[in-house]
């Protein structure tokens, strides 16, 4: 991996503004090199040719951005062609199936996008973690204040007494049709 791996930071700074955090190995051989890239606030995974001067030609990628990423939306599937496809909503990308399961690149994935989400909800000090406990239980009491059912009982009384008069109404409809 050392080989390539100037050649693969070099590529992320180049098509993503950053140098990766962490590069894990899915496959690799002379010609191929499959991997995932720990970005900023995403992972990133690639499939790319290695070129005999060493360069690297990006085949394929797909990108999973925190913000759009959910636990367990990570799909990783072998195929019936001997493949593991990876999938993220309805983006997908497929990788060779030789060394590793697909539940070791799908859990590797699922492990730094949680760890990027912890990052960014853990408050740096004591003060915001102090003023996010008091907004989370300000949120709590709105929300618990306006489950009062009181008001729900009172709509459900008013509708039932309505529902009632509808129904005398039409019953005794009915029976002055039935007497003409």
């Amino acid at each position: 991996m050392d080989s390539y791996r100037a050649a693969l930071e070099d590529w992320c700074e180049e098509e993503w503004g950053q140098s990766p955090q962490a590069i894990s190995e899915w496959f690799v051989d002379d010609e191929v090199a499959q991997v995932f890239m720990r970005l900023h606030r995403s992972v990133l995974i690639a499939d790319f040719m290695i070129h005999e001067d060493g360069s690297l030609d990006c085949q394929e990628h797909l990108q999973i951005p925190l913000d759009r990423w959910n636990p367990g939306s990570v799909q990783a599937i072998r195929t019936a062609d001997g493949r593991v496809r990876f999938r993220h909503r309805n983006l997908e990308i497929h990788l060779a199936a030789r060394l590793r399961a697909p539940e070791w690149g799908q859990a590797l994935l699922e492990e730094w996008l949680m760890s990027q989400r912890g990052d960014v909800l853990r408050p740096r000090d004591k003060n915001q973690r102090v003023a996010s406990l008091n907004r989370t239980k300000m949120s709590i009491e709105r929300n618990l204040n306006h489950s009062n059912l009181d008001a729900v009982r009172m709509d459900f009384l008013a509708t039932t007494v309505s529902l009632t008069s509808v129904e005398s109404k039409l019953d005794s409809r009915t029976s002055n049709d039935e007497s003409e």
